[in-house]
């Protein structure tokens, strides 16, 4: 048993392009992949292993004439990496940047994974290789664990950046790490009596704090780009809101006067009164307007009610037209469409007819004016930055219907709240009293 981990930790450290592969294929889940990935991993697996002997090769005949241990395994590191990265390359539909990225990253967790255990398992089982190899395959399974969990909780992936200068920075101060450790590496066992002093400690201790400013730079790289993404889509929203108003403010008064006017023509052509009564009520029933005495309100509002019925879902809205008199047109049609889409989204999946009904409340609290959205909710969604995660396959591309809601309630300095309480979901917005332009 101690011989099988003490072989597979020098497979591993031998052949690390694998571990590097392998943080950049978890930080890839979302990514993605190109036409036969199983095909091409297969291949470029071979290709990788028979570059690496044959470069290990070289390199060593080049070294040996030159500078020695140091010097093999830094030009090792980078083939290694290039190997990687460019396997990354094949795998998904990634740029160079991409791949570089998440082979950065890769390594970058390798790397810390071995300096961590090194520095442990010289003080921990200076003596027993088998215990040092233990403690690597340990911190190693922790690490790429904890580096899944985190991957599978963003949806969105953390392959999508391109910013070549915090990419190159954190490649260069990785293999600068990378290069402090060979030496030190070298240094130590060229001394034996420096195992196990603080020295070891201390250069161990300078490579993690790199490694993690490094994970930190590229993760917050993600981040600051998720925010950029997310605030081009909220515009583009935003315009499409405009143009989606114009276009039901134009339906709308076509509908009312085509109504009125079927109306009249029924009145004229019916001889027999109670027949005609009966068409009119007939009408009546699904005469979907609204009239509330806000025409933003009442627009939205008949769009999302014919919407509902063709869709078998019933909203029941309780509305005083008074509210949001300073809002902006466009922005209320935004704010209320969207709660409205994001519940007609859901109940869509609903197969109980009474489940499928959406309760609209428009009202004035104080010196707040309030929106409260209710519908059914099976189960709890997964929560992201305190929204719902859509369960849309091409999550990239969707979930910013209720981060357009937030963006704009925040532009008025109000609130946006979401519960899930015993099958309910509901959504609340509150803005304070504007003043009508």
């Amino acid at each position: 048993m101690n011989t099988w981990i003490i072989s597979l930790r020098n497979f591993l450290n031998r052949d690390f392009f694998l571990l590097i592969l392998l943080g950049g294929v978890l930080f890839s889940i979302h990514a993605q992949k190109r036409p036969r990935f199983a095909l091409r991993l297969a291949a470029g697996l071979a290709l990788a292993f028979l570059l690496e002997g044959l470069g290990s090769l070289a390199l060593y005949r080049v070294s040996s004439a030159a500078a020695g241990f140091a010097l093999l395994e830094m030009l090792r590191a980078v083939l290694q990496f290039c190997l990687a990265a460019g396997l990354l390359f094949a795998l998904y539909v990634y740029t160079p940047m991409n791949a570089m990225y998440v082979a950065v990253l890769g390594y970058t967790i390798e790397h810390l994974v071995v300096l961590v255990s090194y520095c442990v398992g010289c003080y921990a089982c200076p003596d027993r290789p088998a215990g040092q190899a233990g403690l690597f395959l340990a911190f190693l399974a922790a690490a790429y664990t904890a580096e899944c969990l985190m991957v599978l909780r963003n949806r969105e992936g953390f392959a999508n950046i391109n910013n070549r200068s915090v990419i190159v920075q954190s490649a260069l101060f990785l293999f600068a790490s990378v290069v402090l450790s060979v030496l030190s590496y070298n240094y130590i066992v060229t001394n034996p009596a420096l195992r196990g002093t603080p020295s070891v400690f201390v250069v161990s201790a300078f490579g993690v704090l790199m490694c993690l400013n490094i994970i930190i730079g590229l993760l917050d790289s993600f981040h600051i780009k998720r925010m950029e993404t997310e605030l081009l889509k909220t515009r583009e929203l935003w315009r499409e809101d405009v143009r989606r108003y114009e276009l039901s403010k134009e339906t709308v008064e076509v509908l009312n006067y085509r109504y009125h006017d079927l109306k009249k023509r029924m009145a004229l052509l019916m001889d027999d009164t109670k027949a005609g009564e009966q068409i009119r009520r007939a009408l009546d029933d699904y005469d979907d307007r609204f009239r509330t005495g806000n025409e933003a309100m009442d627009v939205v509002l008949t769009e999302k009610s014919i919407l509902c019925r063709q869709n078998a879902i019933s909203l029941a809205v309780i509305a005083d037209g008074r509210c949001f008199a300073g809002l902006g047109a466009v922005d209320l049609y935004s704010i209320l469409g969207n709660l409205i889409e994001n519940a007609m989204e859901y109940l869509k999946t609903v197969p109980e007819p009474d489940k499928r009904v959406i309760d609209l409340f428009i009202r004035r609290e104080g010196d707040m004016d309030v929106i409260h959205v209710e519908n059914y909710l099976a189960d709890v969604p997964k929560q992201s930055d305190d929204l719902p995660v859509t369960t849309k396959p091409d999550a990239a591309d969707h979930g910013y219907g209720l981060k357009s809601v937030r963006y704009t309630v925040k532009k008025y300095s109000g609130i946006f709240r979401i519960a899930t309480d015993h099958h309910l979901f509901s959504a609340t917005v509150a803005i304070p009293l504007l003043e009508k332009e």
